[in-house]
């Protein structure tokens, strides 16, 4: 189940660069839990474009900053051997860990942007006090557009967090050993169950606002902070990929119907995204208010690894027409974003995503609101009221971006509006 309150792959796009970094103390609050011990990690806003988390690997623990995915399944960190144009931060040293174990298995995974190469082994990772002994991971050898340095101006010092790997949150079948022809392994956050080290068997996430910078996030395994959102928690069910069996019909413009799509998904029926069944999504009191409804059931991939929320270029195109206006949007032709007017950010519109409890259209939908103000990003100030330029939070991609046609990638422009309780 995931639970929703009604509140990367790497990715650094140069339109991005422009943002300043504000760091801002992080805070403990109060969490609640449920029986059992739990563990709370902040998480870094990297100038809105990721969240990092930091992991200790090895005994005695070398140290990582990596970003938080839910919408992969491995975690890799370089290896010391890595050249340094793949891996400029430095990585793990295998000769320097009491504990680690090769496996002798070849590690690979192809991201939306960039990939890597490696080996599989095993060790022992720590994440905010939660130890999970011989856990596999990839040590990677080489990558591509994934680990990159720190952009010229950015205030880059010996003291900047940078992302050196990826902590992926999804399902044992996502793990890249299975593209390889192996079986799926335990990750991570599932490990932490099965080793009995949180009782209860949840891990829950808070991103904050995206003009708060630095440690302003937090993850907790086993528990959830209910000082962090109003209201109760909404239960919805994690959606499986059905195959081929299950035919998807992409979406269809209110009164106007849109032609047939591909099947759903090619492969093995199972879990693999932390996603959501979806009827629909639209606009509310913007200049228009466009109206998406599925034809057949959909899902919505809650990825905290990507930037962005990504929709077919009539549905983007026509989300921020509403919202700025026919003449307050242009098409960033270098990095194929939407950048808009930053007086967007003081419309009163939201933009809610249809979910559901189940696969039925007709059964009541359940609305994730955000706020237009939380989509216009700024990219050379603070806050939008003070910034010249500002990227859009919804993104236009050809087709389906690589999914299904009836599956949307749900980042982290949308997710921040959310405290979101993850139920392994």
């Amino acid at each position: 189940l995931l639970r929703l309150p009604l509140s990367r792959k790497p990715q650094s796009h140069d339109i991005l660069t422009a943002a300043r970094i504000r760091q801002h103390q992080y805070r403990h609050q109060k969490r609640q839990t449920y029986g059992g011990a739990s563990f709370n990690a902040p998480l870094y806003n990297d100038q809105g474009s990721q969240y990092l988390i930091n992991v200790g690997i090895g005994t005695p623990p070398q140290n990582f900053s990596v970003t938080l995915d839910t919408g992969s399944a491995d975690l890799w960190v370089p290896s010391s051997t890595c050249d340094q144009k793949s891996c400029p931060f430095g990585g793990f040293d295998t000769m320097r860990s009491s504990t680690f174990q090769d496996m002798n298995e070849p590690f690979s995974i192809q991201y939306g942007i960039g990939n890597v190469n490696g080996s599989y082994v095993q060790d022992t990772v720590d994440v905010a006090g939660a130890t999970v002994r011989n856990q596999q991971f990839g040590l990677a050898t080489y990558t591509k557009d994934i680990l990159l340095p720190p952009q010229p101006g950015t205030g880059s010092n010996g003291n900047q967090v940078v992302a050196n790997g990826i902590l992926g949150l999804g399902y044992p079948q996502l793990t890249a050993a299975t593209s390889q022809n192996k079986p799926a392994y335990t990750p991570f956050v599932f490990n932490l169950v099965h080793q009995g080290i949180i009782r209860n068997p949840v891990f829950s996430i808070f991103l904050n606002s995206v003009d708060q910078q630095g440690w302003a996030g937090e993850i907790i395994f086993g528990g959830v902070d209910s000082t962090k959102y109003e209201g109760e928690l909404t239960y919805l069910p994690v959606a499986q990929i059905q195959g081929k069996s299950s035919g998807g019909d992409g979406y269809k413009k209110k009164k106007k119907q849109k032609q047939a799509n591909a099947p759903f998904a090619d492969d093995v029926p199972g879990y693999y995204y932390w996603m959501v069944y979806g009827q629909g999504l639209g606009v509310q009191g913007g200049i228009k208010n466009p109206q998406f409804r599925l034809r057949r059931t959909g899902a919505f991939i809650l990825d905290t690894g990507t930037t962005l929320t990504y929709l077919p270029n009539e549905v983007a195109i026509s989300i921020a027409s509403a919202l700025a206006g026919p003449d307050g949007f242009q098409l960033d032709r270098q990095s194929g974003l939407l950048v808009v007017d930053c007086q967007t950010a003081q419309s009163q519109a939201t933009v809610s995503l249809r979910m559901s409890t189940s696969p039925d259209l007709n059964s009541p939908p359940v609305l994730f609101s955000v706020p237009a103000s939380q989509l216009v990003i700024p990219l050379d100030a603070d806050s939008a009221s003070a910034a010249k330029t500002c990227l859009f939070g919804i993104a236009p991609v050809g087709g389906s971006g690589g999914l299904a046609p009836n599956m949307f990638l749900i980042g982290d422009s949308m997710l921040r509006g959310a405290y979101m309780v993850f139920d392994m």
